[in-house]
């Protein structure tokens, strides 16, 4: 929906936001969070619903903006069963120096789809860089945490030095992970609001 100042209303844009078609109609998909891309055409976001998506909305395209699915967040599953949304989470979106997306997708322990040895804990927070030229991911981390799992994080932000930070929830206290990237991904004194979204 977008409220219109001229006329005081608000609208019904006729796109859904991306959803899995194979039980889901896409009414309880909403955004969850959201960065701007550096070009400041486009957002990229992530939906709160099960199965998880990413998506990029062209703001400028048309009378309403063109939302592009790029796929699936988190780990393929058995969608003939249910998953919680507290295990089945991306967020944490956010532009690092190198004009790449940084983003937290949570990955679980799946006999089919992600056998993991019992040594490993069963839920992961794993760092994701995403290129806006190519769509082309690469796993660059695993968050850790001393007790309990690491993987719902919930916002992102970047320093104006490059780092990132991803503030998680779930542990008792909630607390924040600090990625310190090579410096080849890092900017110096860059001048941008650390966060612009929730």
């Amino acid at each position: 929906m977008r409220y219109t100042p001229e006329t005081d209303r608000l609208e019904l844009s006729p796109v859904l936001l991306p959803h899995d078609l194979t039980y889901q109609t896409g009414w309880h998909s909403v955004l969850y969070d959201v960065a701007p891309a550096p070009d400041r055409e486009s957002v990229y976001a992530s939906t709160w619903c099960p199965n998880t998506r990413l998506m990029r909305v062209w703001l400028n395209e048309g009378e309403w903006p063109r939302v592009e699915d790029l796929g699936p967040a988190t780990q393929l599953r058995d969608s003939s069963f249910p998953t919680s949304m507290y295990t089945d989470h991306c967020g944490g979106l956010t532009f690092g120096g190198d004009g790449k997306l940084y983003y937290v997708a949570s990955r679980w322990r799946d006999a089919k789809f992600n056998p993991m040895p019992e040594s490993k804990k069963e839920i992961q927070g794993v760092v994701w860089r995403l290129d806006p030229k190519t769509s082309q991911r690469e796993e660059i981390a695993q968050l850790k945490h001393p007790t309990g799992p690491a993987h719902y994080v919930s916002r992102g932000a970047v320093d104006h030095n490059g780092d990132l930070f991803f503030g998680h929830v779930g542990n008792h206290p909630s607390g924040i992970f600090k990625v310190s990237l090579p410096a080849d991904r890092k900017r110096n004194d860059a001048h941008l609001p650390i966060r612009m979204w929730g």
